[in-house]
């Protein structure tokens, strides 16, 4: 018998439209999966079984892949889903769409580790397979025939994986596993040479750590192409801009890509609050220039928008591999790739520009809180 998810708030959202005879109106959306999905062997011939707590799931380790309890949500018997995800997206306009379970906010729902939004997952039931981006989350629920409950199925795509559709109350085992990192090289200027990255399906997640965190199988919000640098940090250019190292994960230099929109605007007290974050503000302050870049870095939902005391709490303590950020009630900077981000240049003479920006010199770090993104 299927048992029905346990759901966060996230999953509700718009009512889903409704034509005349109850079907659900796609625009055509729901056909667009069908191409992505290719013959492969049963999930139990790749993938292996695993267990644990939540956050023991990590997808993106090893070539095969792991075998998890899945359930699905949204469609016209499942009304109370909504159908705006948590990252603000139409999932009816986005049907490869999937929900990591664990918690109640995007940072909390951390049964596979925590992946930032848009992370690509290849799924997997019976010999159908397809790639789905994380866009909602979920609280998650007891264990599917043994095995950890650890992602959301939108509707359509496990109706597109030929999942029986039970009006939101499937469950059932499907293998997940990390895309193959094919062609990466274009996204975000992945050479020297190259100019804004195409953002095409599939290349994303290339450069995905394991540990559960996928801090590098995310995809920028909307940032521009970003330059490149051989060198193992980030390098401040003479315009004010910064260049990414090569080998940054894509969440980094979507982080960089996006600082380097902001570059020289004026800072206002409480300037760019109120604005979804794939807006560029006339002005910024400290929160909201930090959290336009962790947008850009796929990091938070486009409607986030709190005061720099909250980001106290983001993501895990004490500093990271790429990127550490300080924040207090009264200020937040951060450190992307060897580069500061902050709003004044508070290391003194030598630290670069008095607005908005990335500064070459190391701060104070006294009285604020280390934390940095999941896997980065």
């Amino acid at each position: 018998m299927a048992v029905a998810p346990r759901r966060s708030p996230s999953h509700v959202g718009l009512a889903l439209g409704l034509g005349a005879a109850g079907a659900v109106v796609t625009a055509g959306v729901g056909l667009m999966l069908v191409s992505l999905v290719i013959p492969q062997e049963p999930p139990a011939a790749s993938c292996g079984a695993t267990g644990g707590a939540p956050g023991s799931i990590v997808p993106l380790a090893g070539a095969g892949g792991v075998r998890v309890g899945a359930t699905e949500y949204g469609g016209p018997g499942d009304p109370g889903s909504g159908s705006v995800g948590a990252s603000g997206v139409n999932l009816l306009a986005h049907p490869d769409s999937y929900a990591e379970l664990g918690g109640t906010t995007f940072a909390t729902a951390s049964a596979m580790g925590g992946l930032p939004y848009m992370t690509p997952l290849r799924i997997s039931w019976g010999r159908r397979s397809a790639i789905a981006y994380k866009r909602d989350f979920g609280l998650g629920g007891s264990p599917v025939g043994g095995l950890p409950r650890v992602i959301d199925l939108w509707w359509q795509f496990a109706r597109a994986l030929g999942i029986p559709y039970q009006d939101g109350r499937w469950s059932g085992a499907v293998g997940v596993s990390v895309p193959p990192a094919a062609g990466a090289g274009s996204l975000l200027g992945g050479s020297p040479s190259a100019g804004p990255g195409d953002g095409a399906a599939g290349s994303r997640g290339a450069t995905a750590a394991g540990g559960g965190g996928g801090g590098g199988a995310c995809v920028p919000g909307g940032a521009p192409g970003v330059q490149v640098t051989a060198g193992p940090h980030a390098q401040l250019l003479s315009d004010g801009q910064a260049a990414a190292p090569a080998d940054a994960p894509v969440a980094v230099r979507g982080i960089i890509a996006a600082g380097d929109q902001i570059v020289g605007k004026p800072y206002v007290y409480g300037g760019g609050h109120g604005l979804p974050l794939d807006q560029i503000a006339p002005a910024y302050d400290c929160s909201s220039s930090v959290e336009h870049l962790l947008y850009g870095g796929g990091l938070l939902p486009v409607g986030y928008g709190a005061a720099s005391g909250a980001l106290e709490s983001f993501g895990r303590p004490g500093p990271g591999r790429w990127v550490t950020i300080y924040a207090s009630p009264d200020h937040v900077f951060m450190y992307v790739a060897g580069l500061r981000w902050d709003t004044h240049d508070a290391a003194g003479p030598g630290d670069g520009s008095t607005g908005i920006g990335w500064h070459p010199l190391v701060r104070s770090s006294a009285g604020f809180v280390a934390r940095h993104p999941a896997g980065l």
